[in-house]
């Protein structure tokens, strides 16, 4: 940081991102000489005929000679100064463009040895040169082409004498979705680029490059300065006795085998199951469950995920009702099952896994349900869910449950179930995204089924606001396990780990490479590296963990001190006024949260208020996997150890 401006551009790079590409560049190139070397030393090409050949090869071996030099030089510059300080790497765009010219020669003297190489022969008996020459030949072209794709990762389309960095950081993304956009239709295009538009505002006011995000990652994770909202208990009133970890971990099961078949091999590999799989297979054919058929929308040809949802129940007794594998912008796949062991009728929502859901995850515009209830049928039913004022929620979750709505009453599918099953009980469930759309739906079907439930596993953290959560709880059970990040993930909280990124970049007086390599040992490695400027630094009353693991990075004091944290002038409110005219979203209904505490399970219902910051650690992304809350639930003290979850069991 800043992003290196050469050729009258910036680019997607800081001039202290050539350490490792250029070290890397000059041991391949050095592999490269060597073997060129042994070529000459043991295939002597003087004797040979090919003499034409022998210069251009020489030629590319000077030049590689030259290149690994300006490489090394390279490395050294770039690993000057800090990440803010590029004034000791002002020597490096010189360098790029003395290499360039060099760079044109190589690739010229490639092409004329590549054209002498394949239609020379080998010159004479016991001459092997030319054939050896090929295959050298043919490695310099995989550097050239390694060389011109990382100059296209890195280029950078927009011209450095732009000033308004709204619109370069707008204009970059939109660029950047356009490779997602072939192939779709008109709404999901404009989605993108309101993805796009959402996007740029992280990165609007800050000349960041990739690099420097995670390095600021890495700081902010091994900061002794972090401070996270405390977990607060939060006492429930007439809590229903339904909302217990010992039916959510049955639930839990129905919101995992929606997944689809990709879900049933992960957790049952082996080639019993996959043949078990195979044989469910139906080729353009028809699925039908235990009792009856089903109705089974837009499954792929063989129905495989029809079959990995009926292979995960079959040790339950159930029957499938519907099942919708649509996955479209705002039209989340589900099923509906009834479950004859718990006498419910059972929605799950599948969670994202595609590139639609994340858009649809990513969609954080809020949207007035208050509006929406006086044009909708349904909602303007409600007289309770405003009664304390405007309620904002999620309008990609929003648009999804009401899809999912709209198409259980067009088919009239609980209307025929609850026929059959008069006295069942409507339950809905769902993991990560479907946990968020089934919370919403809940809320639709409240109307006419005043008994349902639901079931919200690894919910996202920006659902429902404030004011919406009084009537949310009265039907919704969150369970949030350990640091998962997509519970604590709204525009806010996003915002906020931004600005503690940019903090920590701008008190930091280490150059990056060595961030990035300590960071990144220490996420891997219990015990740091010692470090002899470390002695004397003082610990934390507050922090848990020894200074010499959160100190292992920088020094406290050039780390990025807590009085620049308390900086009034480095407060996300002042920097981006906007940001509070946005409502706070929060986790939906009832949350209990469970951690871990000297290797048992702890349950603890909390105010959703303090998922309100990420919690960077190493299992940010592994905790919101259903395996870790299933694994959550089953070590929990009032989890039943005769309810098996067949998913996550070898069949």
């Amino acid at each position: 940081m800043p992003s290196l401006v050469a050729f009258n551009r910036q680019w997607n790079i800081g001039s202290d991102d050539f350490v490792f590409p250029e070290i890397t560049e000059a041991l391949v190139r050095i592999s490269w000489v060597a073997f060129g070397v042994s070529v000459f030393v043991f295939h002597f090409p003087l004797a040979c005929s090919t003499h034409n050949l022998t210069l251009h090869f020489l030629a590319l071996l000077v030049i590689n000679v030259i290149t690994i030099l300006l490489a090394i030089f390279t490395a050294v510059i770039s690993a000057r100064g800090t990440i803010m300080d590029s004034q000791p790497r002002r020597l490096l765009p010189r360098l790029l463009y003395i290499r360039l010219p060099i760079f044109i020669i190589e690739v010229a003297l490639t092409i004329l040895a590549t054209v002498h190489a394949f239609r020379s022969t080998n010159g004479g008996e016991g001459c092997d040169f030319a054939t050896i020459a090929r295959v050298t030949i043919v490695l310099e072209w995989f550097l050239i082409a390694t060389a011109i794709v990382g100059l296209f990762i890195v280029f950078h389309l927009t011209e450095s004498d732009v000033e308004d960095g709204t619109t370069i950081a707008q204009k970059s993304w939109s660029r950047r979705m356009r490779i997602f956009k072939i192939g779709q239709d008109h709404s999901m295009r404009a989605a993108l680029d309101d993805l796009a538009v959402l996007i740029s505002s992280f990165f609007v006011d800050s000349d960041l490059v990739p690099s420097d995000v995670v390095a600021g990652l890495l700081l902010a994770y091994h900061s002794p300065n972090n401070q996270y909202p405390p977990v607060k208990e939060k006492e429930h009133e007439n809590r229903p006795s339904w909302m217990n970890l010992k039916d959510a971990e049955y639930f839990l099961h129905h919101a995992t085998c929606v997944y689809g078949w990709p879900t049933y091999i992960l957790y049952n590999c082996g080639l019993k199951s996959i043949y078990r799989l195979f044989r469910k297979l139906q080729c353009c054919g028809r699925m039908r469950c235990a009792q009856g058929q089903s109705m089974v929308v837009e499954d792929n040809c063989c129905y495989c995920n029809t079959a990995a949802v009926i292979l995960a129940n079959e040790k339950r007794n159930i029957d499938l009702q519907f099942m919708s594998f649509r996955n479209r912008l705002y039209e989340v796949p589900f099923a509906v099952i009834a479950d004859h062991d718990r006498k419910s009728i059972v929605i799950t929502i599948r969670g994202s896994c595609s590139l639609i859901d994340l858009v649809t995850d990513l969609s954080l515009e809020d949207e007035l349900m208050t509006v929406d209830v006086d044009q909708d049928a349904t909602l303007s039913q409600d007289e309770n869910i405003d009664r304390r004022g405007d309620v904002r929620v999620h309008r990609g979750m929003l648009r999804s449950a009401r899809y999912v709505f709209d198409t259980l009453n067009k088919n009239k599918i609980l209307n025929d179930l609850f026929i059959s099953n008069p006295n069942y009980q409507l339950v809905v469930c769902g993991h990560s995204l479907g946990a968020g759309v089934g919370s919403l739906l809940t809320m639709l079907l409240k109307q006419e089924y005043p008994r349902v439930i639901c079931y919200a596993f690894a919910p996202p953290g920006c659902v429902i606001s404030e004011y919406g959560q009084d009537e949310m709880e009265k039907y919704v059970m969150s369970v949030v396990s350990g640091d998962d990040i997509v519970s604590r993930m709204s525009f806010q909280s996003l915002h906020r780990l931004r600005e503690r990124v940019f903090q920590e970049l701008m008190g930091c007086q280490r150059a990056k490479h060595e961030i990035l390599i300590r960071g990144v040992y220490q996420l891997f490695f219990k015990y740091p590296w010692q470090d002899e400027s470390l002695s004397g630094v003082p610990r934390l009353p507050d922090s848990p963990t020894a200074d010499l693991e959160s100190a292992l990075l920088t020094r406290r004091s050039s780390y990025g001190s807590a009085e620049a944290a308390n900086d009034p002038a480095n407060d996300p409110s002042s920097r981006n006024p906007e940001h509070n005219k946005r409502l706070q979203l929060y986790v939906p209904g009832c949350t209990v949260y469970l951690s871990t505490v000297d290797g048992a399970t702890n349950e603890t219902w909390i105010d959703p208020k303090c998922l309100s910051d990420v919690k960077l650690s190493v299992s940010v992304l592994s905790d919101h996997l259903p395996a870790a809350v299933q694994k959550f639930l089953g070590s929990a003290p009032e989890s039943s150890e005769e309810i098996v979850v067949v998913t996550s069991q070898p069949v």
